[in-house]
């Protein structure tokens, strides 16, 4: 039986008990939502993120509408890769024209690759696609992107989105992220995104090992055919 004393403790312990539930409460939210973030401790980073999507076969980017250096509207990622072949492939580059250093680069690796499809007839079944970012862009910066590198439509689209918020979208599906450097440019992540015709992520690829990204679209299109 409680004495008067001994209820008096227990209820003066109580409002010093209740910020550690509340403490503990949070915690237990916190640890639910890093688990979650990290699919399950097992990525810490955007990158790592992305490459247990990709294992899960769960990253996808959306269909969007896109404006070419010639200036014709084309939809990507909508079930018809290649323009049409059901069966096709993407290799996705994220640009901006201004850009001065792995732009560059990878105007150059995509020139190679845009050759190699050339050769293996693989022009049509293989889109090379250099998607801008830059807002900043014009249709005349995209042609003059385009002219420098012998990018040839429709094998080799540079387009920016017809809705910018549209863009953003693919960005955060991706795991995408372009900051601006304070110096007119962008700091940004990327990679070369092998994606099938409905825009599922196959891999992503270092820019020197665009090689292989070529040979897995390859692959990918020659294991796809009926």
């Amino acid at each position: 039986m409680a004495t008067p004393r001994s209820a008096r403790r227990a209820a003066d312990r109580a409002p010093r008990m209740a910020p550690w539930f509340a403490l503990c409460a949070v915690v237990a939210v916190g640890a639910m939502a890093v688990h979650g973030l990290t699919y399950g401790l097992a990525a810490w980073t955007l990158d790592e993120r992305r490459d247990v999507c990709i294992a899960r076969q769960s990253l996808h980017l959306p269909a969007i509408d896109v404006r070419s250096q010639n200036g014709h509207l084309v939809r990507l990622f909508d079930g018809h890769g290649g323009h049409g072949a059901a069966s096709g492939a993407y290799i996705v580059d994220f640009i901006y024209t201004r850009c001065a250093t792995v732009c560059r680069a990878l105007g150059a690796e995509f020139q190679q690759l845009s050759a190699q499809a050339d050769a293996d007839g693989m022009t049509g079944r293989i889109s090379l696609v250099s998607l801008s970012f830059d807002p900043r862009d014009t249709a005349e910066d995209l042609l003059r992107y385009a002219n420098t590198y012998r990018a040839r439509a429709p094998g080799w689209l540079v387009a920016e989105a017809v809705v910018p918020e549209a863009m953003e979208r693919l960005l955060m599906a991706a795991d995408v992220i372009a900051i601006p450097d304070g110096l007119g440019g962008f700091e940004h992540n990327g990679g070369l995104h092998v994606v099938d015709a409905a825009g599922r992520v196959l891999a992503v690829f270092p820019l020197e090992r665009f090689s292989d990204a070529y040979a897995l679209a390859r692959s990918h299109v020659e294991g796809a055919r009926p």
